[in-house]
């Protein structure tokens, strides 16, 4: 029988791109019965009602989603909400028991999880700005409420894997995304890749470090919102004579690309054993 697909993130490795890129495929997927909800609309009728306390609707309910033989749900927030990712208890620590809650009422046994995975020299810094569009600011060190040395994406792995013990999982990199968006989709939709019509837009980028210089100097002065950030880093955009905004010093740099080597080196280990169920995307 055909898995259902639990696209779970994470945040800022090219979700939007790809998400966008299925709603301009949306024809395709019918055909191929595959059922999709696009985001914004599954958010509406799901996420927040099931996940953010005090939300004053009830979700819909299960049989609204698109009939099929599969069904394809993707949304980054199921894990957490942007500004609730990294916390003193580690990344996205609710995040494995908040994807039960939507699969249970969504009625998805034992789906195909999917993961993206990013480095955090980059994530961090990404979702650090991202955060800032929706959240009164914050310096990137307050920010930042678990250590850099301690960061890592296994645990995160391993609570999905002990929370749906019959799913099979499939990781990718975000790094290695950039060009082979379909490849990726047919991967894990089953499609052939020329059955996707791409985003054609480009990817948002982020703040540059004078934007970020002049948000840090607003806020010796006053609060500053969500607003102001953006007006801020739409005057300084990120250009090649604007560097982006870099908070690492060389030590920080050195660890946090270590990190990522080692927990690449566990990961490709557990996917080398068929009997884990884990898959590790590669183009």
């Amino acid at each position: 029988m055909p898995r259902d697909i639990l696209w779970l993130g994470l945040h800022k490795t090219g979700t939007t791109f790809l998400q966008k890129s299925l709603d301009r495929s949306q024809q395709a997927l019918r055909a191929a019965g595959v059922g999709w909800v696009g985001l914004e609309s599954f958010r509406s009728a799901w996420t927040r009602p099931l996940l953010h306390a005090g939300h004053p609707e009830p979700p819909a309910p299960a049989e609204s989603f698109p009939a099929g033989p599969r069904r394809l749900v993707f949304d980054e927030n199921i894990l957490a909400l942007v500004q609730d990712v990294v916390t003193p208890a580690g990344l996205y620590p609710q995040g494995a028991e908040r994807a039960q809650i939507v699969a249970r009422h969504l009625g998805l046994r034992a789906p195909l999880l999917v993961l993206g995975l990013r480095g955090f020299a980059g994530f961090l810094p990404s979702l650090y700005c991202e955060t800032l569009k929706s959240t009164p600011f914050r310096p990137f060190r307050a920010f930042l409420r678990w250590p850099p040395e301690a960061m890592s994406w296994l645990p995160l792995v391993e609570r999905l894997c002990a929370a749906f013990p019959e799913s099979p999982m499939l990781l990718y990199r975000a790094e290695d995304l950039p060009g082979r968006e379909a490849q990726l989709l047919a991967e894990i939709t089953g499609l052939a890749p020329a059955s996707f019509t791409l985003h054609e837009g480009i990817e948002r980028p982020g703040f540059s470090q004078a934007a970020l210089d002049a948000i840090a100097a607003q806020a010796e002065v006053g609060p500053v919102g969500p607003d102001q950030v953006k007006a801020t880093a739409t005057a300084l955009p990120r250009t090649a004579g604007r560097p982006g905004f870099d908070p690492w010093d060389a030590r920080e740099r050195s660890l946090l690309q270590a990190i990522e080597a080692r927990d690449l080196a566990a990961l490709r280990h557990r996917t080398a054993d068929p009997g884990t169920g884990v898959r590790l995307f590669t183009p």
